[in-house]
């Protein structure tokens, strides 16, 4: 590692999660155990950076995506477009309920927007709706340890409307997906290295930063610099699971929809 190059809180990140198993290209894998064909059509409820749609549109999969913001949604169909995907659509929609019909997604991704709908189970039954029978859920939440954390130094609003209105423990989510009739594949957590970033993000440039920008303060720029050690460190890989165990981010759980 350069000493004199500072790198990014996004490439970090991203690296991070590769290490978790996400964004495998060769085996065409978004997670550990969920292969994207060119055959499937993936929806993604709240795509957010486009990061897990992208992936899927890049495995030339059809991709529906959903996002309440017109401007991030304009340019996620901007990198789609650029993309293998045999076919695409993008949605403006707080998805109230999602303007999709039933039975369509091979797989369904809904990742950390459980926690801000006023009524999770009402909208997780919309997301089982849209899901084909016999088809996939990939859902995240925050994790409730890294909440607590991040609610140290997070501003208030943080955990107000529209935002994190609802914590979930590991067993609140295990029993929303199962009463939701689901059959649970997998759980996955991960992500140390964002809930201390965003703890120390508004702890170093306060209430009104945006947590989850390349902050140029030295407390975080310290700490990005500190776990891409851990990362290129011969026997990092260990600390970093056991911190992410310890302090995950997000929790993930992969279920499918009975036939």
């Amino acid at each position: 590692m350069n000493p004199d190059s500072r790198p990014t809180v996004q490439d970090v990140g991203l690296a991070d999660r590769r290490h978790e198993g996400w964004f495998d290209g060769k085996t065409g894998q978004l997670l550990n155990g969920v292969r994207i064909r060119a055959t499937d059509t993936i929806v993604d409820v709240g795509c957010g950076d486009a990061g897990l749609i992208g992936f899927c549109a890049g495995q030339g999969a059809e991709v529906i995506f959903i996002n309440n913001d017109a401007e991030s949604l304009a340019a996620t169909a901007e990198r789609v477009r650029k993309s293998p995907a045999r076919a695409y659509r993008a949605i403006h929609s707080d998805c109230n309920p999602i303007p999709l019909e039933s039975d369509i997604g091979d797989l369904v991704i809904c990742m950390e927007v459980l926690e801000c709908v006023p009524a999770p189970k009402e909208f997780l039954s919309d997301l089982v709706r849209v899901t084909r029978p016999g088809g996939r859920l990939l859902l995240a939440v925050p994790d409730a340890r890294s909440e607590q954390l991040v609610a140290t130094t997070a501003p208030a609003r943080y955990f107000e409307e529209p935002n994190h209105i609802r914590i979930f423990t590991a067993d609140n989510f295990r029993s929303l997906v199962t009463e939701a009739g689901l059959q649970l594949e997998s759980e996955h957590t991960y992500g140390c290295f964002w809930s201390m970033y965003l703890t120390l993000s508004w702890l170093a440039s306060g209430p009104d930063a945006n947590p989850l920008a390349d902050n140029p303060h030295p407390i975080t720029e310290h700490w990005t610099r500190l776990w891409q050690g851990v990362q290129q460190h011969p026997q990092g890989d260990a600390v970093r699971a056991a911190l992410n165990a310890l302090l995950p981010r997000t929790q993930v759980i992969v279920a499918r929809k009975p036939r």
